[in-house]
């Protein structure tokens, strides 16, 4: 059954090829944040795309979260994604910090956040270098993400969902300027580069369309990126002419689609659209 039906599952598409033995030389991203879960299989040389699957939105809120819900989803799998060859956790919650490379030291990842989130006990302080960017992301895990997440892959590893913007990013042509949008259910990722390096990164929720046109604005606005030159990339749970293309339009000077960067194949299973719904997901290949 190659276009998994799932009840639980938004949509569950993966290759008719895939089976239990040879998802042992595959490669597993899981995406984690408060209001979803996502998963991408890729081949052993991460070129090509096999199993590709959302579940937004959980159940459970910023104050009661459980990895019951996700749980529950893995087990109706119709493979066992814990057998890959590897696992790359993407963590997408918001106390993160994001600073150049030569104002952090080995330890200091703890305070860094102290200015900007309230930490919880147990909070595991991890960080991701931004070598093209000359920067250091310093974000924390819940104890009880990490602790299951351990325990449930034998082989696993860590990256916040920034960190995947910003390497998805280096898949792209240069030009002076970049800007993406990446859009969830009810969060965004505002991503903006200049001359091939970050400029600013920031997470931000919303409940309409013209949250976000107003947080991008104010955003460029204070970055002094003029917006009616601006070219702007939109991706995630977001389709071309609804209404955040056309309210944007309005004001910025040109924006699409962020296409799927080259060199990456997709099974006959999974649709252009879901893999860019996910693409952030790439970055984290």
């Amino acid at each position: 059954m190659a276009t998994g039906s799932n009840s639980i599952f938004n949509y569950l598409k993966y290759d008719n090829s895939l089976n239990s033995e040879n998802i042992k030389d595959c490669h597993l991203i899981l995406s984690l944040s408060q209001t979803g879960f996502s998963l991408l299989v890729s081949d052993h040389e991460k070129r090509k795309i096999l199993l590709l699957a959302l579940k937004a939105p959980l159940e459970a809120t910023e104050k009661s979260w459980s990895l019951g819900e996700i749980e529950e989803l893995i087990k109706s799998l119709p493979f066992q994604i814990d057998h890959c060859q590897s696992t790359e956790v993407l963590v997408n919650f918001n106390k993160f910090s994001l600073v150049p490379e030569h104002l952090y030291s080995k330890g200091s990842g703890k305070s860094i956040l102290a200015y900007t989130c309230r930490l919880a006990k147990g909070d595991h302080i991890y960080t991701d270098h931004w070598p093209n960017s000359e920067a250091m992301l310093v974000y924390a895990l819940p104890l009880n993400v990490m602790e299951w997440c351990k325990k449930s892959f034998s082989t696993v590893s860590f990256r916040h969902q920034a960190t995947a913007v910003e390497y998805l990013y280096q898949l792209y042509p240069k030009d002076k300027t970049f800007a993406l949008l990446f859009v969830e259910n009810t969060s965004a990722d505002l991503y903006l580069t200049r001359n091939g390096k970050v400029f600013w990164y920031n997470k931000f929720n919303y409940q309409t369309e013209e949250d976000l046109l107003y947080y991008v604005l104010y955003t460029l606005e204070q970055n002094r990126f003029l917006a009616t030159e601006l070219e702007i990339k939109v991706a995630g749970q977001v389709l071309k002419g609804e209404k955040l293309y056309k309210l944007l339009g309005r004001y910025i000077g040109s924006v699409k689609e962020l296409p799927i960067p080259l060199g990456f194949e997709l099974s006959s299973q999974i649709s252009p659209q879901e893999m860019k719904n996910q693409i952030n997901l790439i970055g984290a290949l």
